[in-house]
């Protein structure tokens, strides 16, 4: 059973560790935008607070996983996890103090958000140095759970503190759980976290990127992420919330997203099930299930509301969220594996990053083009041709011969 590495000290300290800064990574940006909210941000100040926090997560992932190859892992796990710690802390003083500012909660979420820039690349290229080889699929999906509970965990109890105690007290609290994070991350053993370095950070980011690009098989799976992070995210964060108006509401839809949770933990439990049936290229295809909920939200933008049934459609796009969850978890899970087991020590972590880079980059872009796209071809042509990308370049990618040659089975 995966659970009992659980009774493995160091891993144990790797996977409370990152439970933990993924609910600090959930509740967080939720405490700063209520903050926001609390000082009087209209949307334009709201956008800019969070893009303050955003844009230095997305810039930096590079250079945390360069870091993180260059130095000490552990190290680099604990220091992210307490200015983490620290940025929040320092905001929910100034906030239950009364002396916030927007320009000053601007600063503190650039801060934090570049601090969770370093934290996954490190603790995720650590998983090797905590486990035995033939447990790798075990931990990945352990992992890989453990990461969508706490975010789950986090978005939860941000917004129960923020509506009962107030936003100031949601950032005190983000700030212990990040503290945690880091105390639980000195456990880690120090020669488990050893890496080495080059000639200069800047060297060892190029020479990272340019192991990503020669191994391409890295550099295809790079490409699909980004594909169906734009797609899915732009088709359905935008798409989806007009058509849960027209239909059957926005607290269903609310629904709708606690099911897609709990494809992400299905999906990580079954894709570690497969073990030996799931190689690299097989899993690529299942990145093609996230254009099920795609086409779902097309057919029902399109239904005549007269004959409209809510209740009929909910269940339906729910099942394609979770459809799309399992997916997703069907493709990483043995990407992670196959990284972990094929991709020298010296570069894991820059991999890592630039995968997170690929994800990461694909949301923001996908939901900023989307709109004029649906704007231009029309609601339902635009998320029929975003499901069709999905499954195109996942084909493609499935069929390429590097990949095909990469074996993800423990």
């Amino acid at each position: 059973m995966p659970w009992t590495l659980l009774r493995i000290p160091a891993f144990r300290a790797l996977w409370t560790g990152r439970l933990l800064s993924w609910i600090g990574s959930g509740l967080a940006p939720l405490a700063i935008v209520f903050a926001a909210i609390d000082l009087g941000a209209d949307a334009v100040d709201l956008g800019l607070v969070v893009a303050a926090r955003s844009v230095p997560n997305i810039a930096l992932v590079l250079v945390g996983g360069t870091l993180a190859d260059r130095f000490s892992r552990r190290a680099v796990a604990v220091t992210s996890s307490l200015l983490s710690a620290g940025s929040l802390a320092v905001a929910a003083v100034l906030m239950l103090t009364q002396t916030e500012t927007l320009l000053t909660l601007g600063a503190i979420g650039a801060v934090n958000g570049a601090a969770a820039a370093f934290s996954g690349p490190a603790t995720m290229s650590l998983v090797r140095d905590t486990v035995r080889d033939e447990r790798l699929t075990d931990a990945t999906v352990l992992v890989r759970v453990g990461a969508n509970v706490g975010l789950v965990v986090g978005f939860a109890v941000g917004g129960a503190v923020v509506g009962t105690l107030g936003s100031g007290i949601a950032l005190a609290i983000g700030a212990a759980v990040f503290a945690a994070a880091g105390l639980v991350f000195v456990r880690l053993p120090r020669d488990a976290a050893r890496a080495s370095g080059g000639s200069s950070v800047l060297a060892d980011l190029g020479s990272g990127l340019g192991f990503v690009w020669r191994t391409r098989w890295l550099t295809s799976t790079a490409a699909l992420a980004f594909t169906f992070q734009f797609a899915f995210a732009g088709g359905v964060q935008i798409v989806g919330p007009l058509v849960a108006d027209q239909t059957f509401g926005r607290l269903l839809w609310g629904f709708a997203g606690a099911v897609q949770t709990l494809g992400l933990i299905a999906g990580a439990f079954w894709a570690g099930s497969l073990r030996g049936r799931l190689r690299l290229w097989i899993a690529c295809l299942g990145a093609a299930g996230l254009a099920a909920p795609l086409l779902l939200l097309s057919f029902a933008f399109a239904t005549d509301p007269v004959v409209f049934d809510p209740l009929h459609w909910f269940f339906w796009i729910s099942v394609g969220l979770f459809v799309a969850s399992v997916g997703l978890e069907v493709f990483t899970v043995p990407l992670d594996v196959a990284i972990q087991r094929q991709v020298p020590g010296v570069y894991r972590a820059r991999v890592f990053s630039v995968l997170t880079l690929a994800s990461l980059a694909g949301m923001p872009i996908g939901e900023v083009v989307v709109g004029p796209v649906v704007e231009l071809a029309g609601t339902s042509v635009a998320l029929v041709s975003l499901a069709a990308l999905i499954v195109a370049v996942a084909v493609i990618v499935a069929l390429g011969s590097r990949v095909r040659a990469v074996d993800a089975a423990p």
